[in-house]
């Protein structure tokens, strides 16, 4: 996958190259909402929250793009309402036409 691309370079040190908000916006250019979708869970699995890329630069998060008290527990909760979110949006998305 595009998000861990660096890893057979850089180890678990790869998440600062493109696990980050700034991350998941390319993404959304490149691929589209779902892909960002894909990438916005995908992060937080990795670094139980979701930092920016100055996150890492300024050591606000560690390698793994952790913060000092993130728990997998935050991301789960996160990761609940992010599937909340998109499911009632496809209850309210673009209906079908009658014929």
């Amino acid at each position: 996958m595009w998000l861990d691309e660096f890893f057979a370079e850089f180890g678990p040190a790869h998440r600062c190259h493109r696990h980050h908000i700034e991350g998941i916006e390319e993404i959304r250019q490149k691929l589209g909402d779902e892909a960002a979708l894909a990438a916005k869970i995908h992060i937080l699995v990795d670094c139980w929250g979701l930092p920016n890329k100055a996150d890492y630069e300024n050591r606000f998060v560690n390698q793994f793009g952790q913060e000092e008290d993130s728990t997998w527990e935050d991301a789960w909760k996160m990761i609940q309402e992010i599937r909340k979110e998109r499911d009632v949006g496809r209850k309210n998305g673009p209906q079908p036409h009658a014929v």
